[in-house]
């Protein structure tokens, strides 16, 4: 017999699942961090460059591939947007990445999942006072 676990408890599969959850999660903090202290609404208005204004596309809106694909730099005014959105999506990436691979998709990854979102958002935040 093979002692091999099955495929998808492999700890491959859950670093994979987990940092591609993780980035989407990123995302979310990082328009969280710049739109709570000016008290904008979170739902509204759908994601835009800050200076022009220009609505996002779906394909701008791909956690660290869209930042890499344009240099960090919007599409349609050129202003560059900084590393803060890409660092904050690895940094959470590689958070809820770790909590996969150590607790699995269970109920209680709801927690740290809940943890580092709150944590990365409020330091994100204080960082850029």
């Amino acid at each position: 017999m093979n002692d091999m676990p099955p495929p998808f408890d492999a700890v491959w599969f859950r670093m994979v699942i987990g940092l591609l959850a993780g980035l989407a999660i990123g995302s979310f903090v990082t328009m969280l961090s710049y739109r709570l202290p000016r008290r904008m609404s979170i739902i509204t208005p759908r994601s835009h460059c800050t200076v022009c204004k220009t609505t996002l596309q779906p394909r701008e809106l791909v956690p660290v591939l869209s930042w890499v694909v344009q240099r960090g730099n919007c599409r349609t005014c050129g202003t560059f947007t900084g590393w803060r959105y890409l660092l904050i999506e690895i940094a959470v990436g590689i958070l809820v990445m770790l909590s996969f691979v150590l607790i699995g998709f269970t109920f209680l990854l709801f927690f740290p999942i809940a943890l580092i979102i709150a944590m990365v958002t409020a330091f994100a935040v204080w960082m850029e006072r």
